[in-house]
Formats: C-alpha cells, sequence, structure tokens
C-alpha cells in the first residue's frame, strides 16, 4: 500500500505512510484477529521511537548545519574546500566524497546531496556530473547517517544487537564503499580520469574506510561515517594547496561540527549509567559552537524551534512508518512476506537481499523508512545469527543504492544545480551507476553467506 501510494498515487510522504497504516491496522483487525488494544500498543511503541531518540537525534543534528548557515560559515566552509585544487577530480573526491559522507553523518536527511551539489556548482562543476557524483558518493554513508539513525532502528525492528549489525554492514558495504570513489572519479573525468588519477580515488577510498569500518566493527554506529569522512577530508586536504586559505577563519566555520564530534566521541566512552541520548549531546554541543561563533543564545532557541518545526512533517512520517511496521509484525504480515520471498528465491535469496533494500530506498527515499519496511523481514530469513545480520545488513546496503535512482534525492539534486525540470535526464544517466552498485552489493552478500 505504501509503495502505491508513493509512486502510483504520487502522494504526499505523510499521507502515503497514514493511508498505509490504516489499511494495515484495518486487514490486522478484521483479518488476522488483532485486537485493537494489541493494535494500539504496538503504534504507540513505534510511534514512540520515532520521536526519541531518533526524532531528537534528526533535530539535533539539522540544528546543527542551522547553526553554521546562521553564523555565516556555510560560506567559508565552501570558499575553504574550493580553494584546495583547481582540479575537478580532486574537488569532486573532496566535496562530494569527504564532505558529502560528513553531512550524511551529521544530518542526512538529503543535506549530503543538496549541499555538496551547491558547492561543486560553484567552483564549475557541469551540474549533471554534481548530481551524479554525489548520488553515487551517498550510497555507502546511508547506514550510519543522521548520528547510525538508521541503524539504530534497523536493531530495533530486528531485535539485533546494534554493535553487532554495525560492524556487519561495514563488512557487507567494504566492495560498494571501496568502488565509490573511482565512479565518482569515473563521472567527472571518464576513462582518462581512472588512468591519470586513480591513486587519488585509491587514497580517497582508504582514507574513509579505515576508521569508518574500525568504528563499526568496534564502536558502534553513530560515529563511522564522521570519523571516516574527517579522516577523508583531512588526508585529502593535506594534497591541497592551503596558498590561499585563512586557517583561522577556517577554524571558526567549522567549531559546531568539530565540538559535536569531540563530544560523541567523549560520550562513547562513558560509564552505560552515565550515557545520554546522541541527540542530546549532539544538541548541547551544536549550543556551545553556536555561542563561539558569536551567534546569540535567544537566536539559537528560536533557531532549534524552528528547525524542529520544520523537520516535524519528516519526523511524523517516521513515527507512521515505524507503527507501520510494528503492526505488520503483530499481524503477521512480515513473516508471511519472508516466506513467500524464500520459497521463491531459495538458496538464490542472499544475492536478492539487497535489492529488497533498494526498493525501500527508491520508494521512500530513506534508509530508515526501508529498514522498517523490509528490515525485519530480512532478518526472519536467516536460519542463523549470522544470516540474520548479513540480511538486516544487506537491506540498508541496498537502501543506500536505491536512494541513487530516488525520485526524491534527484529532485534535491536539481533543485541545487538549477536543473529543475530534467529529473527524469538525471535518473536516466544515474541508472547504469545503480545497476553497477547494485550488482556489488548483491554478489557482497551471497559470498557473505555461502563463502563461509
Amino acid at each position: 500500500m505504501l509503495v502505491i501510494a508513493l509512486v502510483g498515487l504520487k502522494l504526499p510522504a505523510w499521507k502515503a505512510a497514514l493511508a498505509a497504516f490504516a489499511v494495515c491496522a484495518a486487514e490486522a483487525f478484521a483479518l488476522r484477529g488483532v485486537t485493537l488494544g494489541d493494535i494500539a500498543t504496538c503504534s504507540l511503541k513505534g510511534a514512540s521511537t520515532g520521536l526519541f531518540p531518533i526524532g531528537l537525534i534528526i533535530v539535533a543534528a539539522l540544528f546543527t548545519y542551522a547553526v553554521v548557515v546562521e553564523s555565516g560559515a556555510e560560506e567559508e566552509i565552501k570558499s575553504g574546500l574550493s580553494s584546495l585544487s583547481g582540479d575537478k577530480r580532486y574537488l569532486a573526491l573532496l566535496i562530494a566524497w569527504g564532505f558529502g559522507n560528513f553531512m550524511e553523518g551529521m544530518a542526512g536527511f538529503g543535506t549530503a546531496v543538496a549541499i555538496p551539489c551547491a558547492i561543486m556548482m560553484g567552483v564549475g562543476f557541469d551540474p549533471l556530473k554534481a548530481i551524479l557524483c554525489c548520488l553515487v558518493a551517498n550510497t555507502t554513508p546511508t547506514a550510519f547517517a543522521s548520528v547510525g539513525v538508521p541503524t539504530f532502528v534497523l536493531a530495533s525492528e530486528t531485535g539485533l544487537d546494534a554493535g553487532r549489525l554495525a560492524s556487519a554492514i561495514g563488512f557487507v558495504q567494504l566492495a560498494v564503499a571501496f568502488a565509490s570513489p573511482f565512479l565518482i572519479l569515473f563521472i567527472t573525468d571518464g576513462l582518462r580520469g581512472l588512468r591519470e588519477r586513480w591513486w587519488l580515488a585509491l587514497v580517497a577510498a582508504a582514507s574513509f574506510i579505515v576508521p569508518w569500518l574500525s568504528l563499526a566493527a568496534w564502536a558502534g554506529c553513530e560515529l563511522p561515517n564522521i570519523a571516516g569522512s574527517v579522516a577523508t577530508l583531512f588526508v585529502l586536504a593535506l594534497m591541497g594547496d592551503h596558498s590561499r586559505i585563512d586557517m583561522q577563519r577556517q577554524r571558526r566555520a567549522w567549531c559546531p561540527f568539530a565540538i559535536v564530534v569531540a563530544a560523541l566521541g567523549a560520550s562513547a566512552f562513558l560509564p552505560a549509567r552515565w550515557k545520554v541520548s546522541p541527540g542530546f549531546v549532539i544538541l548541547v554541543a551544536a549550543f556551545v559552537g553556536g555561542l563561539c561563533q558569536g551567534v546569540r543564545p535567544a537566536r539559537l532557541v528560536a533557531l532549534a524551534g524552528k528547525t524542529a518545526l520544520k523537520y516535524a512533517p519528516a519526523i511524523g512520517t517516521i513515527c507512521l512508518v515505524l507503527a507501520l511496521g510494528k503492526t505488520m509484525g503483530a499481524a503477521g504480515m512480515t513473516q508471511d512476506l519472508a516466506n513467500g520471498l524464500v520459497a521463491a528465491t531459495g538458496k538464490w535469496y542472499p544475492a536478492v537481499s539487497p535489492v529488497v533494500g533498494g526498493l525501500g530506498g527508491f520508494v521512500t527515499g530513506s534508509g530508515t523508512s526501508s529498514n522498517v519496511l523490509f528490515g525485519s523481514l530480512q532478518a526472519s530469513i536467516g536460519t542463523t545469527e549470522a544470516e540474520q545480520l548479513v540480511f538486516a545488513a544487506s537491506n540498508i546496503m541496498g537502501a543506500g543504492i536505491g536512494k541513487v535512482i530516488c525520485p526524491q534525492s534527484i529532485i534535491l539534486g536539481c533543485a541545487a544545480t538549477g536543473l529543475a525540470g530534467r529529473e527524469s535526464e538525471v535518473m536516466k544517466r544515474a541508472f547504469r551507476y545503480f545497476l553497477f552498485a547494485l550488482a556489488l552489493a548483491c554478489a557482497s552478500s551471497f559470498l557473505m553467506v555461502h563463502a563461509r
């Protein structure tokens, strides 16, 4: 129903989620014998998770970015990034891969497409190439977006341990993560770019993957994107031209982000009884960062409220989708779908698993929503915990790849680059990269299950 409402009827996301939930609740009550009390309990449990901790993390992460915009630091960041080199191939990796992954790790919700696209346009990129680079770059960081929200949701939906799940995601996605910088290089300058600057893509891939995978394997899902992208930005920046950059102004511009990263890193080492929601940590750290940039306290409070109101519909949609997922699980619908997929694909299901996640990413434009729709379904197909982890990880991997051709992502990119009205052309050009990444994902998932 959700797919039909979004794609067929083209309803806004919140209306589509509400309609799908209403149909699901009616079927659960009338055809599957679930009581109204149980439906209400499942719905409230899902919706409350959408508000806290997920909603708080989303608002806090986006508030951090709003502080940077309010203080004028965003323009300084753009200027600093674009001053490092005149080589478009270098800048594509620095901005789309390094900075784009940072924005996905901090905020998500389209910021990793719209903002890097705008920066790339500002330094003279062809708009179509700018969109394609950012869409391809966004395949990898989706799982740990918004300080790990999609993985938190996936763990909640599947009952799997979030730490073990983060580790599985890192290993399942290795091939796609490694290939992405090379695809960005190819988009920017074709085969010549690969011949002349393959080593630059290798540096970009390694500098991101090493800390990203290490954090995913040992520290959970909050920091992999942030650590990987900070390392990439640092390594690539060292290779650039610093003569035109005012380092003091750059330090001030990056201050809120730096404080947030430091606060999240420090909180990871706190004893369990002292730990608080990452959303609260980000909110306080961003407030301190705003004060350091000279934004008045009253303005920061107003900005936080404005951010919460602006993204209230998106958070409401997440609450509805989470309520839908919990109700489907209680009614046995998820298990019925899983049984049908297993019967249809047999031993080949591991290769199909990323396709299921890709459908969720394409339809909803969200790794979080794809996890709610299909996460528990995928995990229920595994016969061992190891298989459950791989299938759940494959779902979010597929979701990130599905976003390459997701209408919402493409619309954001086109709006940022002045290509509004040419969305179908962008989707057509993006489809080849979607297929390539999906093929890698399917092979990775299959090998993770059958090569042991």
